[in-house]
């Protein structure tokens, strides 16, 4: 038994078409209202290289004067090595007086330098960014109507993207995480990666009339799951190897990549293949069907 066979043999195939746009809207709230990051919100970050050996909590303690800064600490061949950020503005004099307790001398307070975002500027990254991400959708919308030229199936694709976005970015914000712009550009990137399993099943089953549905779902499953499983292995990888050499912009872009393909599987291979089930059959027999439910098949 194949996938198609396992999958849609009890479960009425209209039930995936509506859960994946249901479990969208409920998470929908929960990705506009993603926690962002430094980027957007502006703060301070400072980064140290030093032989005393600290910990996070002393870099955090020593701060808490100048702002409610988070630091993360990493052993590098025997010294060292700090990033501390804040989302509040921080003085280098406020710093320089904050770290000299934990024994720097004047001459490394010298070399340590905050860097400092403003909000104003994250404010423009913030809209610069919905922009190019909104252009991005557009185009992708598009040249997805000219490839199919077929309003349903078009719109099945278009919808896998958007749910891959809405369902995975709600997912992160429930699990606290928080946007920079690395994870914004992965949201463009994810697009890309959502509508390619979705092409690869259209097209199979719209470009030969002549196999059953199931054979060129199974067969386009095969397909994609070889492409997909690779990436998240791929990414999960890069994921664990970033916790320990501390890549916050690989991790980013990673982490939003892997929890959209996570999605993609949900909305690809039940909800689309649901809607070309749907599709094919109302094409076969030239009539319109009506739209009840029914759970489960006796």
């Amino acid at each position: 038994m194949g996938f198609y066979e396992s999958v849609f043999s009890k479960v009425d195939y209209r039930v995936w078409m509506v859960l994946p746009a249901l479990i969208g809207l409920l998470m929908l709230p929960f990705a506009l209202n993603i926690p962002l990051g430094m980027d957007f919100t502006g703060g301070t970050e400072i980064q140290i290289i030093t032989e005393k050996d600290l910990t996070s909590g002393q870099f955090e303690s020593a701060l808490s004067s100048c702002g409610d800064f988070s630091a993360n600490v990493q052993d590098i061949d025997g010294r060292t090595s700090a990033i501390i950020k804040s989302k509040q503005e921080a003085t280098k004099e406020c710093t320089d007086a904050a770290l000299k307790p934990l024994g720097f001398s004047d001459a490394e307070l010298q070399r340590i330098i905050p860097s400092t975002f403003k909000p104003e500027l994250g404010k423009t990254l913030m809209d610069q960014g919905t922009k190019v991400f909104l252009i991005s959708g557009i185009l992708m919308a598009l040249i997805i109507f000219v490839a199919f030229r077929s309003i349903i199936p078009s719109v099945a694709v278009i919808q896998g993207a958007v749910l891959d976005v809405v369902i995975g970015m709600g997912a992160l914000s429930l699990m606290g995480f928080e946007l920079s712009l690395a994870g914004f550009a992965a949201l463009i990137m994810l697009i890309g990666y959502s509508v390619d399993d979705n092409i690869v099943l259209t097209s199979n089953v719209l470009r030969d009339r002549s196999k059953s549905l199931g054979e060129q779902v199974n067969t386009a499953f095969a397909t994609g799951m070889t492409m997909t499983g690779a990436t998240i292995a791929a990414l999960s990888s890069i994921i664990i190897v970033s916790a320990f050499v501390n890549m916050d912009v690989i991790m980013q872009i990673a982490t939003v990549l892997l929890a959209g393909l996570l999605v993609d599987f949900m909305t690809t291979w039940f909800a689309n293949v649901a809607i070309l089930k749907w599709y094919t059959s109302k094409a076969k027999s030239g009539q319109s069907k009506s739209f009840g439910i029914k759970l489960f098949r006796s």
